[in-house]
């Protein structure tokens, strides 16, 4: 690796700053596994995956990732804490608590134990992984509990040992992809925009942190940033957090009723979280124009277009931003908002436009970008759904160790109000993190009550 790759660089700046702490991808297993055969598990996979024994140096002026000096021992990644579950404690606890340092040797990321020694809490520096590359992080780590024969042996020592000839990270494959057209005409214009920002013509900010309008939403009693930042500039992390959990039974009736109306459950949410809104009095918000962020799954744009291997892409940062606007005053039918945010999702998803924006990052100041979105009036999307899809994890009821449940959160953000963390799987079902500003628990208790119902009304045989 030379350098950071500009989707690299973001999450490099946001964590350096103290934006974002980490986020998490949790399984809570059918049994609780010994430290013998997590210790193997882990050995196995950390080998599989140079980031996951990297971490970020500066190296003749550029940050690289590099592969660590030190032995990684379990009890460096592995930590019990006192919590009996998941909830809005824990998810606080967790982002104000769990954070990683550059330029020392030592991973980032660790995996937190519940008391019940079966909840397994992934929490990892957004440097290194998205939400997927958790998801290969488990399917490893769990095949590895299900091929171990481990009687006797150490519940301690080692699950990385540097030597020579490992494996290192290399070059992010967005700087491999070719800029179209487009993304020439786009590299030719913030070119010229840095030139002139020689100037104090503040370009790059109006075009890369554009302000919202008079016409978009805006919760009058959520102030920007005093709602994120404490008294010490940090991050508050003090969001209310509300899971919206849907059983397995009902889920798969829901997902029958999103296939009759031929649209993704992640369509479904975005209307039904935008009908809420419609609920909200009038005095309490100004403008009716929202703005939806849905991050996306890149690795099949880079697969076709670099014609590489599945596993190069397999993990690490892979996410392009969707991003779709509806005038709340306009909504009518449900069903109908759900099928055109689907027809942009899908439009969406399979251009790589999003990917040659990202690599326009390597053009500017990353660092003042990110500090410019902290310093705008307000944040750039109303809110964020980030779903995880239905996953099983590569195992099922006839192995050794297999997933009852999993979760999925990320911590307050500089881009978004409030956001929805969303996974799936077979047994335990659908789990939804809503996590919102504490000044907005009274104005959003009826869009929240609108979901709720919208969505068991939905899940419910009829």
């Amino acid at each position: 690796m030379d350098s950071l790759s500009g989707i690299e660089k973001f999450h490099y700046h946001r964590s350096r700053l103290e934006y974002h702490s980490c986020f998490y991808v949790a399984v809570k297993l059918n049994q609780a596994p010994d430290n013998a055969s997590l210790r193997s598990a882990l050995e196995v996979t950390i080998s599989k995956f140079p980031l996951l024994y990297s971490n970020a140096f500066t190296n003749g002026g550029n940050v690289t990732l590099i592969p660590l000096k030190n032995t990684i021992m379990l009890q460096d990644v592995l930590k019990p804490v006192d919590f009996n579950s998941l909830d809005e404690s824990f998810n606080n606890y967790v982002f104000n608590n769990v954070a990683f340092d550059y330029e020392v040797d030592k991973p980032l990321w660790k995996i937190l134990v519940l008391k019940d020694r079966r909840t397994l809490v992934l929490c990892t520096d957004h440097l290194i992984m998205d939400g997927m590359s958790t998801v290969a992080f488990w399917k490893s780590v769990i095949a590895g509990l299900n091929n171990s024969d481990l009687l006797g042996a150490p519940d301690s020592g080692p699950v990385f040992t540097p030597k020579a000839g490992l494996c290192k990270v290399q070059q992010h494959p967005y700087d491999q992809v070719p800029f179209s057209v487009l993304g020439l005409l786009l590299w030719v214009f913030v070119r010229l925009m840095v030139l002139l920002d020689f100037a104090n013509l503040g370009l790059i900010e109006k075009v890369f942190i554009p302000h919202l309008a008079s016409k978009d939403l805006k919760f009058k009693n959520y102030r920007f940033p005093q709602g994120l930042l404490d008294s010490a500039g940090g991050i508050r992390n003090d969001n209310c957090q509300l899971n919206l959990h849907i059983s397995s039974p009902k889920m798969r009736l829901l997902l029958k009723n999103c296939k009759l109306h031929k649209v993704s459950f992640t369509s479904l949410l975005s209307a039904v979280a935008a009908h809420a809104l419609q609920s909200i009095s009038s005095t309490q918000v100004e403008g009716s124009c929202i703005k939806i962020s849905v991050p996306m799954n890149a690795r099949g744009d880079v697969q076709k277009i670099l014609e590489g291997t599945p596993n190069s892409s397999e993990f690490g940062n892979f996410i392009k931003s969707g991003e779709f606007s509806r005038d709340l005053s306009k909504l009518t039918e449900l069903w109908g908002t759900a099928k055109s945010l689907d027809e942009e999702m899908a439009s969406q998803r399979y251009s790589n436009l999003s990917i040659q924006m990202t690599k326009l990052l390597n053009l500017i100041d990353v660092e003042n970008f990110v500090q410019g979105k902290v310093n705008a009036p307000y944040p750039g999307s109303t809110f964020e759904i980030t779903n995880l899809g239905y996953q099983t994890f590569d195992c099922g009821a006839d192995d050794k160790y297999f997933v009852e449940d999993a979760f999925f959160n990320e911590p307050q953000g500089i881009n978004d109000v409030f956001t929805f963390a969303v996974v799936s799987t077979p047994v335990g079902g659908l789990n939804c993190w809503l996590s919102y500003p504490k000044e907005l628990q009274t104005d959003l208790q009826p869009a929240i009550a609108y979901m709720q119902k919208i969505l068991d009304g939905l899940s419910s045989e009829t």
